[in-house]
């Protein structure tokens, strides 16, 4: 007569599928993990290229600070390929070394007793709408839906 096996005896030993079931139980969470580390990656990238364009934008501002188109386009051309992009209107801001708001036009700065101009700041913004791999990924960090890049430039 044979003698039963030890599964035989305790069926509740068997590690046959064992690898088949952890496998099925830790594919989705690192499945999850892969796309959000993707998509969180990618974000990234994505908003270092719009603040390289919106500097590139900036650096155009140093030769005309009024034109705005042209700043605009620089930035559109500092990123070749993407089409989804929007340049803000860059915003001129005058203030003085305090941080007090001054009038660009006729603004005078007075500290101590000293006149002086008013310090021109122009900020250039580039957005993009981010398309998440993972609706997952889109539910945990939401503020990623839009990037942005900005950069405010001291002119003068």
């Amino acid at each position: 007569m044979r003698r039963p096996t030890e599964t035989e005896r305790h069926p509740l030993r068997s590690r046959s599928g064992l690898a088949a079931t952890e496998f099925a139980l830790i594919a989705p969470i690192a499945a999850l993990v892969l796309f959000t580390v993707i998509d969180v990656g990618g974000a990234m990238w994505r908003t270092t290229r719009l603040e390289y364009a919106a500097r590139t934008g900036a650096q155009y501002a140093f030769f005309d600070p009024q034109g705005s188109a042209a700043i605009a386009q620089k930035v559109r051309d500092a990123l070749p390929g993407w089409t989804d992009v929007t340049v803000e209107s860059t915003v001129a801001s005058c203030s003085c070394d305090d941080g007090s708001a001054a009038n660009c036009t006729t603004g005078v700065c007075v500290v101590n007793g000293v006149s002086f101009a008013p310090i021109l700041r122009l900020s250039v913004t580039a957005t993009q709408p981010f398309r998440f791999i993972s609706p997952a990924t889109a539910a945990l960090f939401p503020n990623l839906a839009v990037l942005r890049g900005n950069v405010e430039v001291r002119l003068h």
